[in-house]
């Protein structure tokens, strides 16, 4: 039965905060260097990094060598920007990979920091087993290469980086070092992950089966008895990883995940983060739901664990599900996230998982049957929404819109379409759920308004109307602010289709010309508004 009083202390970090004072400014690099044999004789201005040419990046590598703290730093800094860059790499990425090597073999930690971060990316979000296929790089097996040079330093050193290394490569270490109490905490996160693996288990399922077992009894014993906080919860969130959790581990998880214990860990920088992301891993889809409100992980964070369990990834293309798909799992979790997180459906996180799940309130309440309007008419080519986000959004094909907008009120559609962010506000949102057309973010955002545009040409008198409305206050604002001041996607949708049903009146056209001297703050896809400046009298210079 576990008891929180039985749990030994937390022993805080020690960490040296002294500072050289340097200013980092490099190069000329300042102290002794011994950079990698041929560093500076690959065409490295040929290459790319995050930034352009690569022309740095042999001057990076060699400060990592250097006696001087502030060369160290220009190298570490330049290297974590440039090299690897938010989840990207590039071809200095893969050139720099044999120099870094170079410098493992002299156990320089460092570079085994990079090589990971070349291998999948960005590192911080690697956090449990499931992780690691998201991430891994076109460049992993480059630096598998070099797996054994990465073991060779772990035996001699017990360097938790290349403990880390060694695991996001799928690899086993076949000799153990004399062990800290953080290394054995990293060793248990070790064996946990090569499990998760080998024993094929997935979140919220206990396998309690499975060929790599040998190390359960001592993850068990020293979940127990450790006289390291850390390390009891690194061992309980081995038996999560490794399928076979019991109560204890689930109950010691829970319990840490309420605190704050920072750590020197590959793995994480607080321990309570760590327990957070296993427990929700291990915890089974009711138990996501069924945990208490006030207590970590949140609502929210295991909304978004239960999301990215019941609905599809979306791959290449972002597939919006059908009312007819939807099971009574993901209803529930759409359900409790409109009642009580909805930014597990809206925010950036959400964003992250790539599923095919809706993306706004109202798209939700659309999938779920909960909303009214025009967007969900049923038209010969089916719901009106689902033909936008479908044929349109996610496939490009403008033909199926146009036929269901032609049978429905194609001007009341468009409100609900492009709807204000706040009451009575100006700033629009789109309502349906857009992923990036063909890549460009602004592509759905064209695509809708031009679509709608084709659409209205029968609309005249409420495109005039809503223009006349706007019309004083286009005449009072200028350009930059105008962007914030109107409906823009309305109105350039409602100018586009006068335009092209044969007229634009001249009273309008001042609602075109404040953005020639500002056209990248227009709201109005650039695209349209070149349409509508050519329709402009020659004596007002065109976009």
């Amino acid at each position: 039965m576990f008891d929180a009083d039985d749990l030994p202390a937390f022993e805080p970090l020690e960490l040296d905060d002294e500072s050289d004072g340097d200013d980092v400014e490099r190069p000329p690099l300042r102290g002794t260097t011994t950079p990698p044999a041929g560093v500076h004789d690959v065409d490295w201005a040929a290459l790319e990094d995050a930034y352009g040419t690569a022309h740095m990046t042999p001057w990076f590598i060699e400060a990592l060598t250097s006696d001087d703290a502030g060369d160290r730093d220009f190298g570490v800094y330049g290297l974590y920007s440039a090299t690897t860059h938010q989840g990207s790499v590039y071809t200095a990425s893969e050139a720099a990979i044999p120099f870094l090597a170079e410098l493992v073999r002299r156990d320089t930690p460092s570079a085994l920091v990079f090589l990971a971060r070349i291998a999948v990316g960005e590192t911080h979000f690697v956090t449990r087993p499931d992780d690691v296929a998201k991430a891994t790089s076109e460049y992993a097996g480059a630096v598998a290469e070099f797996a054994a040079d990465v073991e060779a330093m772990w035996t001699r050193t017990g360097d938790e980086e290349a403990l880390r290394l060694l695991v996001l490569l799928g690899r086993e270490p076949k000799e153990l070092p004399a062990l800290t109490p953080d290394a054995t905490a990293g060793l248990c996160l070790a064996h946990a992950f090569l499990a998760a693996r080998d024993n094929d288990v997935t979140p919220g399922t206990a396998k309690h089966t499975g060929p790599k077992v040998d190390h359960l009894a001592a993850a068990r014993d020293l979940m127990t008895s450790s006289p390291s906080l850390h390390v009891r919860g690194a061992a309980a969130a081995c038996l999560v990883y490794s399928g076979f959790p019991d109560d204890h581990a689930f109950a010691l998880l829970h319990h840490l995940a309420q605190g704050e214990y920072p750590v020197l860990d590959a793995w994480t920088a607080d321990l309570a983060d760590l327990a957070a992301s296993a427990w929700t891993f291990g915890t089974d889809d009711d138990g996501l739901l069924t945990a208490p409100d006030n207590t970590l992980p949140n609502l929210y964070s295991r909304l978004l664990e239960r999301m990215a369990r019941q609905f599809r990834p979306s791959g290449d293309a972002y597939r919006p599900l059908s009312p007819d798909e939807v099971t009574p799992d993901q209803r529930t979790t759409l359900e409790t996230a409109l009642r009580a997180a909805p930014e597990a459906i809206t925010g950036t996180d959400a964003s992250y998982l790539s599923i095919d799940a809706p993306a706004t309130l109202a798209a939700t309440h659309r999938l779920l049957g909960t909303a009214t309007g025009e967007l969900t008419r049923r038209t010969s080519r089916g719901l009106l929404w689902y033909v936008l986000e479908t044929d349109l959004l996610a496939q490009g094909h403008q033909e199926p819109a146009l036929t269901a907008l032609a049978e429905v009120d194609a001007w009341t559609a468009l409100a609900e379409v492009f709807a204000p962010r706040q009451p009575n506000g100006t700033e629009e949102s789109i309502t349906l759920t857009v992923r990036h057309l063909n890549g460009d973010p602004n592509a759905a955002t064209l695509a809708l308004c031009s679509t709608f545009a084709d659409a209205l040409t029968d609309y005249r008198p409420q495109a005039e109307a809503f223009l006349d409305e706007w019309l004083p206050t286009v005449s009072e604002v200028d350009g930059y602010d105008l962007a914030f001041k109107v409906p823009a996607q309305r109105i350039g949708t409602a100018l586009t289709a006068l335009a092209r049903s044969g007229e634009l009146p001249t009273r309008f056209h001042p609602m075109i010309k404040p953005y020639h001297r500002f056209p990248e703050h227009s709201r109005i896809p650039l695209p349209l508004l070149r349409e509508l400046a050519a329709v402009l009298p020659p004596d007002i210079a065109p976009v």
